[in-house]
């Protein structure tokens, strides 16, 4: 399937979806794109801010008008998506859900026919190209399905492949990874303004810290212990920072954090 011939569809007009078709439509987009929302202001929404997408009068038009479907709805929703749109599919399309938690066999049981299905989790970060999105394959899906799927999310910033198996665990961290980041973020600029800084002052401070942080980390390809290490002098500033940390189980709450997510995870998955 060549993606820059190919007809996208996309069910669900959130966050997520609007990112997709936001950079689907950048650079050279692919034939046509479509999408549709349940709710009629969504619609709307749509059909003022991406003029160049269709949106046709439900669900199984826009499947009936795809060559490959997105579906970027709630889990929650998933099985009433499905049930309406299943039957409608067929083995020569693509279906790709971000449904967090949502497994293909799922999908599959709403499937007349052997669908290649994919089941992919990205992140927040995809609303600036900057996200990461971790691909799994279903039952029926291929290498030419993944490596279509790879080429149709890149879009949004870097793709990995992964087992099915593992997209709980990637679900818990870098699907909800952002919100970490940002308690991190609100929970350093709250004790820096406890220190007598002003918020605006305290809020550059650290999410420049952060930003140069991760940045120095990826371009370095250093282990990050090592990194630490070079802030952390005898007897200095840091390695006092540091102990609390540690003497207030910031390990262990990351870790519980951890296993928290991934075991919602699954069972979202039912």
């Amino acid at each position: 399937m060549d993606i820059a011939k190919s007809r996208i569809g996309i069910i669900g007009g959130g966050n997520m979806g609007q990112a997709i078709l936001k950079g689907l439509s950048s650079g050279r987009p692919p034939a046509g794109l479509l999408a549709w929302d349940a709710l009629a202001a969504c619609r709307e929404r749509l059909v003022r801010e991406f003029p160049m997408v269709t949106v046709p009068e439900n669900n199984r038009a826009l499947v009936a008008a795809s060559d490959i479907v997105i579906l970027a709805v709630k889990p929650q929703v998933i099985g009433p998506v499905m049930a309406e749109i299943g039957p409608d599919l067929n083995e020569k399309q693509l279906l790709i859900s971000i449904a967090a938690g949502v497994p293909c066999r799922r999908l599959e049981e709403h499937l007349d026919r052997p669908v290649p299905t994919i089941r992919i989790m990205p992140n927040t970060p995809a609303l600036i190209n900057r996200g990461i999105s971790a691909i799994a394959a279903g039952s029926n899906a291929e290498k030419s399905h993944l490596e279509n799927a790879q080429a149709l999310f890149s879009c949004l910033g870097e793709t990995v492949i992964v087992p099915e198996s593992a997209m709980d665990m990637v679900t818990a961290v870098s699907g909800s990874g952002p919100a970490y980041v940002f308690l991190v973020i609100e929970a350093l600029t709250d004790a820096a303004v406890g220190l007598g800084l002003a918020r605006d002052l305290a809020r550059k401070l650290v999410v420049e810290t952060i930003l140069g942080s991760t940045e120095l980390l990826k371009s370095s390809g250093r282990h990050p212990m090592e990194l630490k290490d070079m802030v952390t002098s005898p007897g200095g500033t840091t390695i006092a920072g540091l102990a609390e940390l540690e003497k207030y189980g910031l390990r262990h709450a990351f870790n519980a954090a951890l296993q928290s997510a991934c075991q919602r995870s699954r069972e979202l998955g039912g």
